[in-house]
């Protein structure tokens, strides 16, 4: 006689299945009676797919184990009921105030769930009226283009313990369609495809210009008087209150968008959430501790140096960067003046006899957070190190300027998967001499920024309105560099704001918009008055002197890195910081005042302007290469 079979369970559920399964298997066959047929189904293992049921229906089952004609004892009952069918959901795209769809329209189904993706505790409860379902997320920040949800009805009271959530919808939030067509400063015509009836605003040079509405095909057409040689064109879609999508091109360039944003594949190394894990090296003086304030995550680890160095390590790691183009540090320095460099050592083995050491100057950083990307192809090696062998150790370092205490919160360090790069070539002042190295860069098709300061027009050391003019018309950028070029950190927070204001007036005035919120710190100078005017201001990004390449977004940026061509800064110093970059993933500002003569850089403000000819065409060639896009800064801010 078999043996009564135990422990009988539903182990999958679906609108028009139950699986069970039991855990006696000593029987040949196996008889499940379901409540209501006339005749067991019969099957040969301990688990039953019972099909062909009906939706949100209680369904009762017992077994038997059967050998031959002998049937054993039945199991105790088990009950279950079938979930809801899956709902079906509608397109959503991000800015909608509505995930809709269609769910059963039955009396006990009054309520939807959301759930990201797998997830089983919901982000949001709709409701379903007659099948008609609805959930609201407008605004909602847990609702990201790219990311997926789930949807499932609720079988009962939302609220009720005993309620059950049905099958699952997986839907995508996407972005609404856009497509542009090329434009030309002859024709003015701005046009090309999106939603069907939906609406696209239309942006020149910087400049707001009009709302066109799309016809039922989604097409959509509009003169744009505004659109002259070389203009900056952006068209964003509507989707909801919002304008999710963009595209961007320049007239007359026969292209439908401008070149995509490198890009960078991060993976994380050491996140210094272990405090054990770092071993203090250095004596006196120094000390490492937990810092769950200034971090990114649960805790970053504070270095002190107070009046020596101070260096800890990690021997714990087993880190594979074979793949890795660059490295991207994460840290939080308390006062950039105290501080005169960073050191970050990656090793073979955990005596660091083998080992790659990146610095990082103080030039390099600025009090408060600072994300600082090295190519790996910079570092200096020590010993047999090699990117192809494990990492077996990391060892941080800080030395504080004389008499100081320096102090560095360690956050994050990841490895970086890049091969492009974006390249900006910015002449600051406008003066006279910076106009053979932009002839230069338009000899190969390639655009400059020049930061133009208000009073230096009537300068004759400058370039003249006329010039500046030609300069607009033939794409180049022409930036905020203030008024009147003071120390800004020498005014207050009125008078600075007074200073980029006056100057973009002035640059708006000459219809020279597409970089007039781009401001450039005369002498590199700011303060913290300095980033809240701009921040008030509404102005798109700040530029000081502080070095290297960008990995941040420009937009809201206030502190974008450059790399100033003084002449200590060699040609092959500057053609180095190019693969650099494009190791990092990220965005090289070049530099320039004048240029001239080997004799004339004994003026710091020359760079030698054969250098600057080599260096362009460096520039091209990595371009032609697909390595470098070349841009100009209201360009890089549309990426």
């Amino acid at each position: 006689m078999p043996e009564r079979p135990s422990n009988l369970r539903v182990t999958e559920i679906t609108d028009t299945s139950l699986t069970f399964a039991w855990d006696d298997n000593t029987a040949k066959e196996y008889l499940l009676y379901l409540a209501g047929e006339d005749k067991p189904r019969r099957f040969n293992t301990n688990t039953a797919v019972v099909s062909g049921l009906t939706k949100g229906t209680f369904y009762s089952a017992s077994v038997s184990g059967l050998n031959g004609f002998l049937e054993g004892e039945l199991s105790s009952i088990v009950t279950q009921k079938t979930w809801y069918p899956a709902p079906k959901i509608n397109s959503f795209k991000i800015g909608e105030a509505y995930v809709n769809g269609e769910a059963d329209n039955a009396p006990n189904i009054t309520n939807c769930r959301l759930y990201r993706k797998g997830e089983t505790v919901a982000l949001l409860t709709g409701t379903v009226v007659a099948g008609d379902l609805k959930i609201y997320v407008q605004s909602n920040v847990n609702i990201i283009v790219g990311h997926q949800y789930d949807v499932r009805v609720i079988d009962g009271n939302p609220n009720s313990p005993s309620s059950i959530a049905g099958m699952i919808t997986t839907f995508t939030v996407e972005l609404p369609r856009l497509e542009l067509n090329p434009v030309t400063s002859s024709a003015k015509t701005i046009a090309g495809t999106t939603e069907p009836n939906g609406s696209v605003r239309i942006n020149v040079d910087n400049v707001a210009r009009t709302v066109v509405t799309a016809g039922a095909d989604g097409k959509f057409s509009t003169v744009a008087n505004s659109v002259a040689s070389n203009s900056l064109v952006k068209v964003e879609a509507k989707s909801g209150s919002l304008y999710p999508k963009s595209i961007a091109l320049r007239a007359d360039s026969g292209k439908t968008s401008l070149p995509a944003a490198p890009e960078r594949t991060l993976l994380g190394l050491e996140s210094f959430t272990t405090t054990s894990a770092w071993s203090l090296q250095s004596s006196a003086g120094t000390a490492r501790v937990a810092d769950t304030i200034n971090t990114k995550d649960t805790q970053s680890i504070k270095l002190t140096a107070d009046k020596v160095i101070a260096f800890m390590r990690n021997n714990t790691l087993n880190l594979d960067i074979k793949e890795a183009t660059a490295l991207e540090f994460m840290l939080y320095v308390h006062d950039a003046a105290t501080l005169d460099k960073a050191i970050v050592y990656l090793a073979n083995d955990t005596a660091l006899a083998n080992n790659v050491s990146f610095t990082i100057n103080s030039y390099e950083l600025t009090t408060g957070w600072n994300k600082v990307s090295v190519a790996i192809a910079s570092g200096k090696v020590t010993g047999t190190f090699t990117k192809a062998q494990t990492v077996k150790a990391m060892q941080v370092r800080i030395e504080p300027k004389t008499d100081a205490k320096a102090e560095v919160s360690f956050d994050l360090v990841s490895s970086v998967k890049a091969n492009k790069a974006n390249v900006l070539f910015i002449f600051d002042d406008a003066w006279k001499e910076a106009a053979s190295g932009i002839a230069t860069l338009e000899s190969k098709s390639m655009l400059a920024n020049v930061g133009v300061v208000e009073v230096n027009e009537s300068d004759a050391r400058f370039m003249t309105n006329v010039e500046l003019k030609a300069l607009n018309l033939k794409g180049h950028d022409l930036a905020n560099h203030t008024k009147d070029h003071p120390h800004l950190n020498t005014l207050s927070k009125a008078d600075q704001r007074t200073q980029f204001d006056s100057c973009k007036t002035y640059l708006t005035t000459n219809n020279w918009t597409r970089a007039n919120d781009s401001v450039i710190y005369p002498y590199g100078d700011y303060n913290a008055d300095t980033l809240t005017a701009l921040a008030e201001g509404g102005y798109k990004l700040g530029r000081p002197l502080t070095s290297g390449i960008e990995v941040n977004n420009p937009a809201g940026n206030y502190l974008v890195r450059t790399y100033n061509l003084t002449p200590d800064r060699t040609i092959a110093m500057a053609k180095s910081t190019v693969d650099y970059a494009i190791a990092t993933g990220g965005t090289l500002l070049f530099l320039n005042h004048r240029l001239g003569t080997t004799e004339q850089t004994t003026d710091t403000m020359f760079w030698r302007s054969d250098w600057f000819d080599q260096l362009a065409t460096y520039v091209k060639q990595k371009s032609d290469e697909g390595a470098v896009n070349v841009i100009t800064a209201s360009e890089w801010l549309l990426q």
